[in-house]
């Protein structure tokens, strides 16, 4: 059976950089059934996962995170506070990832290695910071075509690998993209993987694999969650792209785990272990 990262961005349905940090106080918070349905769907199959937490969901849900890290699951690092890396200053996301490292390993009482930044949003500086704080690894390159926020650093062209070393203490694992013609089109989950008809995102995901040897899924739990709020319904385009296929994502996750054997990303790369 086909191996396949399968990874977790931690973040309720309000997480969003158009909203402040002061308006999520008083959200409802949705994410733990999500979670619970994603940790039994992995458990159902023997499969283990990377959940990139963010530091401000962990404040509030300790025990949530101490049970997906108690079920084998990885624990990394989303950032604390869900903004796009390209609108802070390097002092304010030194400080993002500082404190959701700390918050994240004071729960699990364990050194945490991986990030991934909002929406993807990595930029070059923002490399050099996270080896500065220990992480060993990044999963936010996402080289696509169609959408401006997605990380398009300087080690892009590098992004048919699994993995690649962008400094002596960095490594980078990137988000798969599917090319048609000269487009970089998304492939990795998330909204996409509810936009598209199962069977087209296996054909695309076999093939990906098929070339690269390698497949990062990711999904959050918003993805899971048909009955969230419907506050970011501002357009057609925005409303169809944030809730179009919720109540068959768990259907479809269900069929994914069934057709690749999942792993973390720890237990993916073994030469991340040596790092440590």
């Amino acid at each position: 059976m086909l191996k396949m990262v399968f990874t977790v961005d931690v973040e309720d349905w309000f997480c969003s950089p158009q909203l402040p940090l002061s308006d999520w106080e008083g959200k409802e918070l949705r994410l733990e059934q999500p979670i619970r349905q994603i940790l039994e769907l992995l458990d159902g199959n023997e499969a283990t996962g990377t959940f990139f937490v963010l530091g401000w969901i962990a404040e509030r849900k300790p025990d949530l995170i101490k049970e997906i890290h108690r079920r084998g699951h990885e624990i990394a690092s989303h950032g604390y506070a869900h903004r796009l890396v390209s609108d802070q200053s390097p002092k304010q996301f030194q400080h993002d990832i500082r404190t959701s490292k700390a918050i994240l390993e004071h729960i699990i009482g364990e050194k945490v290695y991986g990030y991934r930044a909002p929406c993807f949003s990595m930029v070059d500086w923002g490399l050099d910071l996270l080896a500065e704080e220990g992480f060993v690894y990044d999963s936010s390159l996402m080289p696509s075509s169609s959408n401006a926020l997605y990380s398009k650093f300087r080690e892009a062209t590098q992004a048919g690998q699994s993995s690649f070393k962008i400094t002596e203490r960095l490594w980078e694992i990137p988000l798969p993209v599917c090319r048609m013609g000269g487009i970089a089109v998304p492939w990795g989950g998330g909204g996409y993987f509810r936009l598209y008809p199962y069977p087209v995102f296996q054909a695309g995901a076999r093939r990906i694999l098929k070339n690269n040897g390698s497949f990062v899924f990711y999904i959050h739990p918003s993805d899971l969650d048909g009955g969230q709020p419907r506050i970011f319904n501002t357009s057609w385009l925005n409303g169809f792209r944030r809730y179009y296929g919720l109540r068959k994502s768990s259907a479809k996750i269900k069929h994914l785990l069934s057709d690749y054997t999942c792993v973390s990303i720890h237990h993916s790369y073994p030469h991340l272990r040596g790092c440590h």
